[in-house]
């Protein structure tokens, strides 16, 4: 109630300020009507398209934000629901439609590109703790099957984009501070030399953290090099690279110990030290080229590595390290001719993990207990298919098929050779229609395989405590209907819904033992159904002045699961509200003032298997607001404040699945925070 009485307030006081029309070189806060996307692979009008696909712009994901995760801008999305925003040793939790829900750590089940290279690992495991938030310049969320476009993923494509050379040199550098000892500093710069262009970007975030042992520090470098070959070729080169000294890990507390001390951390983390250290650096190169209006070819390779330690809160095998190299190369042809449209494709990735386990010894590392080599290997071939009949009627069809090759060797021989090999091929195909109702009008079907293989890391982790790969492990397999409308008004309403439902067989499910407590296991679940609505509201009600309303509602259901001798069928998945509720009011005005206030509302969440412990429901609200100053012809100052969490509801920042003794909750500040920056940039006109 009182964050519905704040969003009415701040609407009230919104109408009475936005009285004069602001200027053309307002800056937009939303994209209400139609844009092109790449996230399908066909770059379309995301209303032509048969997928559910969000949008944001630079402002929507920069402005006035404390940039310190992606959590700030996937909130805001239909069909997201995020979970452990501030524990940087776990990584933010993303899960679309339920898939990403269960992952122990990173984002599963979903791809992530950044610049169109692969974020995301061959065997699907993806961080975003290399991402600069302070960076991107759009997001595209496509929601639902895509395996038949990528490969190895059931839950949707995440594709980022960073800011582009651009042809007016700019540098801006901004500083941020808020509470809990947060600081964040960042510089960028782009410009064009000749046919050069070229965007560089560099911040670091730190902070000590809410709860005992969860301070982190990491620093991000950003470089886009892109060179126009002649009128119709370019060639782009990306280099990425992540380093976080330390990123600690308060554990995960009994609904006992939360009312006790909220701001504790588990005693065994503490003694273990629990967290990681990690550094990851990406190299790529993107060729592109236009032969004629119906020819064009995109060739790109790629090479990533990160060195990982963790340290998990028990004595056998809790220190884990690991060297990881992957990397890819892609190539692409496009073919258009009048009203039909086809993409042929080929990739392969390869990544190998070289991976031990020490005994963690009070946070020093102890002797040896696991040491092996993973590989997984990927070859990929796609089709994709667009016909337009008319204007009314666009058909696309895709297929994809998939070889896949796991290989274990180990190299801890002193309790036998576990060595092994898996190899996976699946062939999966889509089908969708996009129909044009009426000028405002557009309405949807689409109907898709997916395929999600577990990770090296789910695999080796073996509940019988030897080398090799859990024997029992499947990948999960999924089929996929979706029926939706996008409504656009005159630019000033845009409403998009979508109604699906998805049959899985093998689902992954995590869960601990009592031997090792804090280290997941995975088994696959027998079958389940998830059925969803998710709606979407974008309306302009003065110039300036944008609304924003999301609803989500899952229904995700076991139909036959046992484990143990348990039985958990006819039981909901836990982890993903059944009802959740996002709404946001931004207004921003001719003189330069910024302002938003969002509201997040999510019901229950069960967080095991049994159902029997559920956390409950909570609503979070937040506030931020900026201002920019020109000062004489180049230089711009921006200040700007915002307040998470106003009215200090006590809430849970993640939960731990199926956890041994209890241990589900990490919670969050029961208490507002804040933070506040400065932004200063110099652009020639």
């Amino acid at each position: 109630m009182r964050c519905t009485l704040f969003l009415l307030f701040v609407t009230l006081q919104f109408s009475l300020f936005a009285q004069d029309k602001p200027t053309e070189d307002t800056l937009r806060i939303i994209d209400i009507a139609p844009v092109t996307v790449s996230a399908s692979r066909f770059e379309a009008k995301n209303n032509r398209l048969p997928f559910a696909i969000s949008i944001l712009n630079k402002n929507q994901i920069q402005r006035a934000q404390a940039q310190l995760s992606l959590n700030e801008s996937l909130v805001a999305l239909p069909g997201v629901f995020t979970l452990n925003p501030d524990n940087f040793s776990q990584d933010l939790r993303i899960s679309i439609r339920g898939f990403g829900a269960r992952a122990a750590f990173g984002i599963r089940g979903i791809r992530l590109f950044v610049d169109g290279l692969p974020e995301s690992t061959p065997d699907g495991q993806a961080d975003v703790d290399n991402v600069d938030a302070g960076a991107l310049q759009r997001l595209e969320l496509l929601r639902g099957a895509s395996a038949g476009l990528y490969g190895n993923a059931s839950g949707g494509v995440l594709n980022l984009s960073t800011e582009e050379p651009s042809k007016q040199s700019f540098v801006e550098t901004q500083a941020l501070a808020g509470s809990f000892g947060f600081q964040r500093y960042q510089v960028k710069t782009g410009f064009m030399v000749g046919k050069l262009g070229v965007f560089a970007s560099a911040s670091q975030n730190q902070q000590d953290g809410f709860r005992a042992q969860s301070a982190m520090k990491q620093t991000t470098l950003n470089l886009k090099l892109r060179y126009q070959l002649s009128e119709d070729a370019k060639l782009s080169l990306l280099f990425n690279y992540g380093n976080s000294p330390y990123a600690q890990d308060p554990g995960g507390l009994t609904e006992e110990q939360v009312i006790s001390d909220r701001r504790q951390a588990r005693a065994a983390n503490v003694q273990f030290d629990g967290g990681e250290e990690v550094s990851q650096g990406r190299v790529g190169l993107v060729f592109e080229k236009q032969f004629s209006a119906k020819h064009r070819l995109t060739a790109r390779g790629f090479v990533t590595s990160r060195d990982f330690a963790n340290r998990l809160a028990f004595l056998g095998g809790g220190w884990v390290e690991f060297q990881r190299n992957f990397g890819g190369l892609g190539v692409n042809y496009l073919y258009t001719s009048g009203q039909y449209r086809s993409q042929l494709g080929l990739e392969w990735n390869d990544q190998r993990d070289n991976r031990q386990r020490y005994n963690n010894e009070s946070g020093q590392r102890g002797a040896l207990t696991f040491d092996q080599i993973e590989r997984f290997r990927s070859v990929g071939a796609f089709w994709l298919n667009e016909l337009t009949l008319g204007k009314k009627l666009t058909l696309t069809a895709a297929t994809r098929f998939d070889a896949l090759q796991l290989s274990a060797t180990d190299q801890f021989l002193s309790d036998g050779n576990q060595s092994g090999e898996n190899n996976f091929n699946r062939f999966n195909p889509s089908v969708g229609a996009v129909f044009v109702a009426s000028k405002w009008a557009n309405v949807y079907a689409n109907l898709a395989s997916n395929f999600e293989t577990p990770t090296l890391t789910e695999l080796s982790a073996n509940p019988n405590n030897l080398g090799g790969f859990n024997p029992d492990l499947q990948p999960q397999r999924s089929l996929n209907y979706e029926l939706g409308t996008k409504l656009l008004a005159n630019d000033r309403l845009g409403f998009d819904l979508a109604l699906f439902q998805i049959n899985l067989q093998d689902e992954l499910v995590p869960y601990q033992l009592a031997a090792a407590p804090g280290r997941t296991f995975f088994r696959n679940a027998g079958k389940s159904k998830r059925r969803g609505v998710e709606a979407a509201l974008n309306v302009r009600i003065e110039e300036g002045l944008f609304l924003t309303l999301n609803y989500t509602f899952s229904d995700f259901i076991y139909q036959e699961y046992e484990a143990n001798g348990v039985v958990f069928t006819g039981n909901a998945q836990p982890a993903v509200p059944r009802h959740h509720f996002f709404s946001i009011l931004q207004w921003a005005h001719r003189s330069g003032f910024f302002v938003a206030g969002q509201v997040r509302n999510i019901s229950s969440v069960f967080v095991n298997d049994a159902n029997s412990v559920t956390n409950p429901g909570n609503t979070l609200c937040s506030v931020r607001a900026g201002h920019t100053f020109q000062l004489g012809k180049f230089w711009k100052i921006e200040p700007f404040a915002g307040i998470n969490n106003i009215f200090g509801i006590a809430y849970t920042n993640n939960i731990l699945l199926n956890a041994v003794g209890n241990r589900f909750f990490e919670p969050g500040a029961a208490q507002a925070t804040y933070y506040g920056g400065l932004k200063l940039s110099w652009r020639k006109n």
